[in-house]
């Protein structure tokens, strides 16, 4: 098999924020998480499902996925990494041996524990949704983990707030619109633009 991340790695652009690494029993789980991601935190999301083309050598294209991110986000959930999942790990590891401000973060799903983590993964500093794919805290330390920022003290302030389903249910029907093709990018940036814009009015506002 042709190891994809052995040339230069600077070859592509970076078009995602994160990766999503998953086994394929977690699909459901992580495309929610996917969908929070992109919605509440404007995060360019790679997910297997979202991408891939019917037909096409889907090793090469996850491949060419890991480099076009900025991150990987491992998630795990209640089996340890095997098959091509596993391999979808080193292969993050490998290119982050390359190029250094790659981030491999590992996310604990709801029904996985940390103990799961082996060796290679362990040193890492995890995510872990005990609450499920809605816990504020976890997805605080996880969009701060894909921009590279601290997480501060006061972490769960704004997306405990009770108005921020409103923002979260907006947001997400503009995705649907977009997905659907009943919107352009260009006017789905612009709604999503204005959305975030009354978001911070009203979060300055505090």
């Amino acid at each position: 098999m042709v190891d994809y991340l052995n040339h230069t790695v600077s070859a592509r652009p970076q078009l995602f924020d994160v990766f999503l690494s998953h086994a394929h029993e977690d699909g459901e789980l992580v495309e929610e998480l996917g969908m929070r991601l992109e919605a509440q935190a404007n995060i360019r999301v790679w997910l297997d499902r979202w991408i891939l083309v019917p037909g096409e050598h889907w090793q090469q294209e996850m491949a060419k996925g890991l480099e076009q991110a900025k991150t990987c986000a491992v998630c795990i959930g209640d089996a340890t990494p095997q098959g091509w999942f596993r391999e979808e790990i080193e292969r993050a590891l490998n290119l982050q041996t390359k190029k250094p401000d790659f981030r491999v973060i590992p996310v604990i799903l709801p029904n996985g524990t940390p103990t799961i983590i082996d060796n290679f993964l362990e040193l890492r500093t995890w995510v872990h949704f005990k609450e499920g794919p809605q816990d504020p805290k976890a997805f605080h330390l996880l969009v701060s983990g894909v921009r590279g920022t601290p997480p501060g003290r006061n972490r769960a302030k704004v997306t405990d707030d009770p108005g921020m389903l409103a923002v979260r249910e907006t947001l997400g029907r503009i995705r649907a619109l977009r997905q659907d093709q009943l919107i352009d990018d260009d006017i789905a940036l612009e709604y999503q633009r204005r959305v975030l814009e009354r978001l911070i009015t009203r979060i300055e506002s505090l």
